[in-house]
């Protein structure tokens, strides 16, 4: 189990697990908090559907030719997935900063993986984005 503090409240991995799966699409695949080396920081790997995400483009009329150029199609479909990643930060408690960045289309599950890092506010959101950006290169690897 994984935890920070926030102010004088314990935070657990399990409350942010929860707030995620009650509130958006995404799923968690792992708990990675302790590959960010930190105590003030959670870190999760997230999936989403990227049919659900195929249809909200789909929906918003977007002219993109999967065929001709699939290299914007699924950099739309990874903003997708940052736009629905917004909801998590929305329902956090508001002392607690997030920090998300679709990194990975897998074609072969078709989804978009998704990396969350979560700290108290006290840690400020620079920190936390410098926190997400390393985590992305040793999860991306």
């Amino acid at each position: 189990m994984s935890y920070i503090f926030s102010g004088n409240r314990k935070v657990v991995d399990e409350d942010i697990k929860k707030i995620i799966q009650e509130t958006t699409e995404f799923d968690v695949t792992a708990d990675i908090s302790t590959r960010t080396k930190r105590e003030d920081v959670l870190a999760f790997i997230l999936q989403c559907d990227a049919d659900a995400l195929k249809q909200d483009i789909e929906a918003e009329d977007l002219e993109i030719d999967i065929e001709s150029d699939e290299e914007a199609y699924i950099s739309e479909l990874m903003n997708k997935a940052d736009e629905y990643a917004v909801e998590i930060e929305e329902n956090l408690p508001e002392d607690l900063l997030a920090y998300y960045y679709a990194y990975e289309y897998d074609e072969d599950e078709g989804v978009i993986k998704t990396i969350l890092v979560v700290s108290s506010d006290e840690l400020g959101e620079l920190k936390l984005r410098e926190v997400g950006n390393r985590l992305i290169t040793v999860v991306g690897d």
